[in-house]
Order: C-alpha cells, then structure tokens, then sequence
C-alpha cells in the first residue's frame, strides 16, 4: 500500500486533504481510484490507513479508517558528514542512509573535492522524502546546506563521539566500539570524497576531537564506506 507523508495539524475529524505533488502522483502515476486505500503518516510518528472518497480537479479527500502509533525512527542519532563525490553517487548514498535510520546528511566540500557547487540540494530532499516513504521511516533525514571542511569543527562539537574514516588507518570501528562502555546516543561519522582525506585534514579532524577508523583491508569507494560503517553502528548501537 503506498505510504504518503501529511500533517498531523491537516488532519480534522478524521479526513484530511492531500494537494502538490502526492495528489499527482497518486492520480497521474498510481492512477489510484475512489475507494482505494493508502498509507498516511505524520510526524507525530502515527501511521493512518486512509480511503480515498472524493478526488478533484486539484485535491484529493481521506478519510482516516484507524491510526497506529509506530517506531521506526533509530534511538541513534546518527550524522552523515559526506565528503560530495562526482555525478549522481549522492543519490544512492542519501536513499541508502536514510534507509538506514541516519538522521541528518551533511554534504562537505573537502581538499580533494571535485564537486564544489551544486544546485541538487531540492532533488536530495526528494530523494530523502521518498526514501522514508518506501522504507517506512516518519520522518526524512534532514539534508544540510554544503558545509566547508573547516566549518565542521563548530557543527561537529556537539558530539562525543565523532568518528572519521580514512583507507590507511587500521583501526577498526567494531573493536572500536566494544571498547567503549557506553556508546553515545549522537554520533557523526565523517567519510571523504573521491580520493579521501588529505593529511592535514586528518590532522585537523584529530585535533577536533574525531577518532580514524579503518573498514577493513580493501578500499571501498566513497558510496560505500558510508553505508558499511552506519550499518556496522546500526548493529552495535542501534535497531539492526
């Protein structure tokens, strides 16, 4: 049953209205019909089964059959700090980490950086919202403006545990992780471009507070390491 977000304040006497782009999408691509059911779900973290009863020229109007309250948001708080890699790895590696549970993505331009500008930032906000709607999350990660390396120290400080992923530590993060009584609620993980990180941006991160870690002998492209190393905390840490 296909899911769509709504505001819990836009839901009044058990109906409410869908309009923009999911009343599109619901009459021109599902070609849903009168009578047919759909999956709501509101910030609140409540999911509604929901009757379509009327479709117009610009809206269409549910009524709410039953709510449920459900859990699917990680009790991790995990931030993704990607280094912004070349063409359209970005996509993948936002659908993947929101799959995942990550709650808020940071695209960063690094030394080595081949992107530097973009104008996606609309279109990974879509991505994130359809992402949640496939797998089930109420709630997007939220996708930050571009930040620069040397802006990460501020946004960064926040958090005990910070986490930077470079091919030629050795460390490893499951090691890394049982070693520590109690892991933090709120990590950031950082994973770099391209490429990867440059000396002095390794030496800066440590100087921030960041530990390097390792994923293992084999050098994994940058839309990769991100996802291995939220998985490996997922399973450690969170709800996997």
């Amino acid at each position: 049953m296909p899911r769509f977000p709504i505001s819990n304040k836009n839901i009044s006497k058990q109906d409410t209205i869908i309009t923009g782009s999911d009343y599109r999408h619901i009459v021109k691509v599902l070609r849903l019909k009168q009578g047919e059911e759909i999956i709501l779900f509101d910030e609140n973290f409540f999911e509604h089964i929901g009757k379509i009863i009327e479709i117009n020229k610009k809206e269409i109007k549910v009524e709410i059959l039953s709510s449920t309250k459900v859990k699917t948001e990680s009790d991790v708080n995990i931030t993704l700090l990607q280094g912004i890699p070349k063409g359209n790895k970005m996509d993948f590696i936002i659908e993947k980490a929101t799959e995942l549970g990550v709650n808020s993505i940071v695209p960063v331009v690094t030394e080595r950086s081949q992107v530097r500008k973009t104008n996606k930032f609309l279109r990974w906000q879509r991505i994130a919202m359809e992402s949640s709607k496939q797998c089930g999350r109420m709630i997007p990660p939220k996708i930050h403006d571009i930040m620069r390396f040397n802006d990460i120290e501020e946004y960064s400080s926040y958090c005990s545990l910070r986490l930077i992923f470079y091919e030629n530590c050795k460390a490893k993060l499951n090691e890394y992780l049982k070693n520590i009584s109690q892991p933090s609620a709120n990590i950031i993980i950082f994973i770099g471009p391209e490429g990867g990180f440059s000396e002095d941006e390794m030496r800066l991160a440590m100087e921030w507070g960041f530990s390097p870690m390792g994923l293992g002998p084999r050098i994994l492209r940058t839309e990769t390491a991100g996802i291995v190393a939220v998985s490996i905390l997922q399973f450690i840490c969170g709800d996997i």
